[in-house]
């Protein structure tokens, strides 16, 4: 049985049929998230599985985040139009074709295009699940709903990051994939049982030089980070992409709105709160990717390290996210939004700088510990209510469909950021630290040229000069490179996390511009009196 979403009723009050609805689609988001969580610890076992340097291993978030955040205002707009439930259903369908078959993969490109249908997938699932909160629940619910969906996102991250970096050390990384695709064909039946169909806008209409400018500006503008790393920031193929995906994106601004119909709704980025929270969306998203990304990286190339270190990091980063998420998401609907949100970043903030303090020979319990204080600060579900609040109610696909869209490009900025600029620093630093430390060990300037050498073999090829010189020293070349390793990946995390304290504090700024509660509701009040003087002439 279908409904259309016209009004809100503040006096509704939430059926157990409605709870199951929504624990359902809670469900169906736990499938997509966990699939998705199980790739981080992955990427480095992918990247030698396939033997690729480590900055082409971003295109395996690229891949799948060109895909995702393009179809956002795509999946939104054909939910409101076609219907919520189907658009989920086909999403999960899509979903296990795509895990299965990157389990299967025989080559990276191949895994690549399976990767970008997985993002395809998760379009059709995430911003349509955010839209039926606004279905579902009034506005005075919104908060603690939310801080349930993002506590069910953060049991997803935990588990999922903890449980594949188990399975991975175990089994290999195509476990992931083939785990995720059981997922999904169990959260399709959760939703094809419990869920009621929904639709909003009922008008016809497709805008397809909407749909082309979008893929075009997201494929580029996210693409980037990867092109700068492979091919130079200089270069022609950096420079096209960087024209073509700033040409499309203010092309894609005229063209929608121009049109009657747009398949993405920038007329809601004319409230301001809107605008503001989808700013700092995004900031915060590319900067909590920033630093999970680093500290993926730190541990599992640290002395000693594995992609078991690195799934319990997630672990305790999603443990403090889910406990952070619902006391936010509950104060949220009791206290000032504003106030609540200015608070919840400054744990963060703190964290990074914390950990910009750090050795690579810090204990991990005292990783944890950082990790948790980070986790803690959890902003999404006042986000997420501060968003959908200011969506009409015929729009909520197509309003969390440009939320996702526009906080999506933080997670691949973030994440291919952290893992291209980590690979850099951590290499220029290593070398210098090589050259550093082979000095104070003794050994000539001359054999620098022979000493750098070897370090670009991973110590296979040694000239005998330089072996010799080593021997008489009594120091090894595998002593001289572990040291200088762990020095390199220090300072690079002790840098990328001032950046990220750097973004957070921006953050805090921005959060004093959301207007208060006093203020928002004396503007809807002669809004409302505006409206009804047009009305009465």
């Amino acid at each position: 049985m279908e409904h259309v979403d016209r009004v809100e009723n503040k006096n509704v009050k939430i059926t157990k049929e409605q709870w199951i609805q929504f624990i359902a689609l809670v469900f169906g988001a736990f499938v997509a998230i966990e699939a998705m969580v199980f790739q981080a610890p992955a990427i480095p076992a992918i990247a030698q599985a396939f033997e690729i340097p480590t900055s082409l291993s971003g295109l395996i978030v690229v891949s799948f985040y060109v895909m995702s955040a393009a179809f956002y205002p795509v999946t939104g707009r054909l939910a409101d139009q076609f219907g919520r439930r189907k658009i989920i259903l086909i999403g999960m369908v899509i979903f296990a074709f795509s895990e299965y078959g990157a389990a299967l993969s025989p080559t990276y490109s191949f895994l690549l295009s399976m990767r970008a249908l997985q993002g395809i997938a998760v379009a059709c699932i995430f911003p349509v699940v955010i839209a039926y909160i606004g279905v579902i629940f009034p506005p005075e619910k919104r908060g603690f709903a939310s801080g349930i969906f993002n506590g069910f996102q953060g049991i997803a991250s935990m588990t999922g990051a903890a449980v594949a970096g188990i399975l991975i050390t175990k089994y290999g990384w195509p476990i992931i994939y083939w785990v995720g695709g059981t997922l999904a064909v169990a959260g399709f039946f959760a939703i094809f049982f419990f869920v009621k169909e929904s639709k909003g806008e009922s008008k016809a209409g497709f805008d397809i030089p909407g749909i082309i400018l979008i893929f075009i500006a997201t494929a580029c503008l996210i693409s980037i980070s990867t092109l700068v790393e492979v091919f130079g920031l200089t270069s022609s193929i950096t420079l096209g992409a960087v024209v073509v995906g700033v040409s499309a994106a203010i092309a894609l601004w005229f063209v929608e709105n121009k049109v009657e119909r747009p398949i993405m709704e920038l007329s809601l980025l004319r409230n301001r709160i809107y605008t503001l929270i989808v700013i700092i969306y995004l900031i915060n998203i590319a900067a909590m990717q920033l630093y999970i990304y680093t500290m993926n990286f730190f541990l599992s190339l640290r002395p000693g390290g594995d992609a078991a270190e690195s799934g319990f990091f997630f672990f305790f980063v999603y443990f403090a996210g889910v406990i952070g998420g619902l006391i936010a998401g509950t104060l949220s609907d009791r206290v000032n939004n504003k106030r609540l949100l200015f608070t919840v970043l400054v744990f963060p903030f703190i964290a990074l700088i914390i950990n910009a303090q750090i050795s690579y020979d810090i204990s991990f319990t005292n990783v944890a510990l950082i990790a948790f204080l980070f986790g803690i600060g959890s902003s999404v579900p006042i986000l997420i209510k501060l968003g959908v609040n200011v969506i009409p109610p015929e729009k909520y696909g197509a309003g969390s469909g440009l939320l996702a869209f526009i906080r999506d490009f933080g997670v691949p900025f973030g994440s291919i950021t952290g893992i291209v600029t980590f690979s850099s620093m951590s290499a220029n630093a290593t070398q210098s630290a090589l050259v550093n430390n082979a000095r104070t060990a003794g050994i000539d300037n001359d054999l620098m040229g022979d000493l750098q050498e070897a370090a670009m073999t991973n110590g296979e090829t040694i000239s005998t000069s330089l072996s010799e010189k080593l021997q008489s020293l009594g120091v090894s070349f595998e002593q001289l490179m572990l040291q200088a390793s762990g020095e390199g990946i220090t300072f690079a995390v002790n840098n990328l996390s001032y950046i990220g304290a750097g973004l957070f504090l921006l953050l805090i700024i921005l959060t004093l511009f959301i207007p208060g509660p006093k203020k928002e509701k004396l503007k809807k009040t002669i809004h409302e009196k505006e409206e009804m003087v047009e009305q009465t002439n």
